[in-house]
């Protein structure tokens, strides 16, 4: 993708029993709004069922939005946790390199506990089989934790699950000097390299974070999953294993 920054998808991974993901049936992306007629050319050839949004309203910039749902569907699963294209916002927390961690580590500690309905939506289409985009505005954090489930419901093992987290990490630099040149209330010169990385990067960290409060609250992502998001694991797995 030319400007659908931090798009990929699951292609290469195995799970534990060693079996195949389909190909082209399940994607992450930062938002997608942003890509060139060219690569919505290709999102269509992938013949999405529907794109899950975890963005909240305040993120989102409207005419780019309303011309890129005339193309494709969308639902909306709207998490309110931050907006880090925003550098009022940043200003605003009093973001810092010696606190992004542990403002990071708040979110993630939430993730499982105060959004069923939002990650119900995604296990929803899980159960259904479909061919589908899930994204938030960096396609990191909200996003990083919605394939955590989707990769743990298919039995992928966890050091391979994080692996492909950590590629977010790749992207964010690229993610940042995209942003700031479209639209966007970036600084363009206020943010050394180090923080841009920090801010729009991940750490393993964080991801545990998620992990042990799914642990300390529902036992396990398994049961997380079963229980608390009505996921089918064994349908999944028919669906998107070969």
């Amino acid at each position: 993708m030319k400007s659908i920054m931090n798009f990929r998808t699951f292609n290469d991974l195995r799970t534990k029993e060693n079996s195949r993901i389909q190909e082209n049936k399940l994607f992450r992306s930062a938002a997608p709004e942003y890509g060139t007629e060219d690569d919505f050319i290709q999102l269509k050839n992938f013949q999405l069922n529907t794109i899950i949004d975890f963005r909240d309203e305040h993120e989102k910039k409207i005419l780019l939005q309303e011309k890129f749902n005339e193309q494709f569907h969308r639902q909306s699963a709207a998490m309110n946790v931050a907006n880090f294209f925003d550098h009022e916002e940043i200003k605003r927390i009093g973001l810092n390199n010696d606190n992004i961690d542990v403002y990071y580590k708040n979110i993630y500690r939430v993730l499982p506990t105060h959004f069923h309905a939002q990650y119900q939506i995604l296990a929803n289409a899980l159960n259904e089989g479909q061919t589908f985009l899930f994204h938030c505005s960096a396609g990191k954090d909200r996003t990083g934790f919605a394939a955590y489930l989707i990769l743990s419901a298919l039995g992928v093992h966890q050091d391979d699950i994080m692996k492909d987290y950590l590629r977010s990490n790749d992207a964010a630099l690229a993610l940042y000097e995209s942003r700031k040149n479209e639209r966007s209330n970036l600084p363009t010169d206020q943010l050394p390299k180090e923080t841009i990385q920090r801010l729009f990067g991940v750490q393993a960290e964080y991801l545990d974070t998620a992990i042990q409060s799914i642990q300390e609250n529902y036992k396990g992502s398994e049961r997380y999953l079963s229980e608390i998001l009505q996921a089918d694991i064994h349908a999944i797995r028919q669906h998107y294993l070969i």
